[in-house]
């Protein structure tokens, strides 16, 4: 039986940009406020039968994942993409150190021409990849040029256990909301198995098919739409990670 999830999404973020890449700023736009949706993990050669029922969720504001032991207790299929980005916490003592280490992540990524965000107050990496790059229209199929946006995230795989990676995938609404939601399904596992053929290892790759529920703009044109179609990849500090830095300190 599918269970449903209500998930609200962050919107507190720090965008790197040329003219002030070494600079925090915590005035990012605000993200329109919507409706939590059902979801649940998707692993290889499972296609997740969302349910959609509407109706019964209701708005709710946007909050910074919060970390708790009942969070960590979950099962992992169970786990809506706010409580995956919550665990683990880093403790306070190392919150510098893992903070400076995922500034040179993010740093590394906006030079390559990835846009960069931070969330967590620096823990969390965001990197975003318009889907028209990776997949043709309507289509679930990689393109071409996928491979080589997505190979710099490889080496996060490297090490098990040092960091979790979190993919949302996400549409613009021209189409119904089974079609979006089965479009987003089939990426996500598209994007599932890219990795799981060329990773090292992939325990703590997650994928969430958001669909059209979180547009970044209103869809009212084709540029917003454009900007809506994306895969969100979030880098988050593992256990392994927050280990390092104890011995390095």
């Amino acid at each position: 039986m599918c269970r449903l999830w209500c998930v609200p999404r962050s919107t507190t973020r720090i965008q790197f940009s040329d003219s002030d890449i070494h600079k925090k700023t915590e005035s990012n736009p605000k993200r329109p406020t919507k409706k939590a949706i059902p979801m649940r993990r998707i692993y290889r050669n499972i296609l997740t039968t969302l349910v959609l029922a509407s109706g019964i969720w209701q708005a709710t504001g946007a909050q910074e994942p919060v970390a708790s032991g009942a969070t960590q207790e979950l099962p992992a299929e169970e786990m809506t993409i706010e409580q995956t980005l919550a665990v683990p916490e880093v403790p306070a003592k190392l919150n510098a150190y893992v903070k400076g280490y995922m500034k040179r992540e993010a740093l590394a990524l906006h030079k390559a021409g990835y846009k960069v965000e931070t969330m967590r107050k620096g823990e969390i990496v965001i990197a975003t990849i318009p889907t028209d790059r990776l997949f043709e229209p309507n289509d679930t199929l990689l393109s071409k040029s996928a491979a080589s946006l997505l190979k710099p995230f490889l080496p996060y795989f490297k090490v098990p256990g040092k960091f979790k990676i979190v993919l949302a995938l996400h549409t613009d609404d021209s189409g119904s909301d089974s079609y979006l939601s089965s479009l987003s399904e089939k990426r996500i596992v598209a994007l599932y198995d890219y990795f799981d053929s060329n990773a090292t290892a992939t325990d703590s790759l997650t994928g969430y098919p958001m669909a059209a529920n979180e547009p970044l703009k209103e869809n009212n044109s084709r540029g917003n739409r454009a900007e809506n179609r994306r895969l969100e990849i979030y880098i988050v500090p593992d256990k392994g990670l927050i280990e390092e830095m104890k011995k390095s300190k």
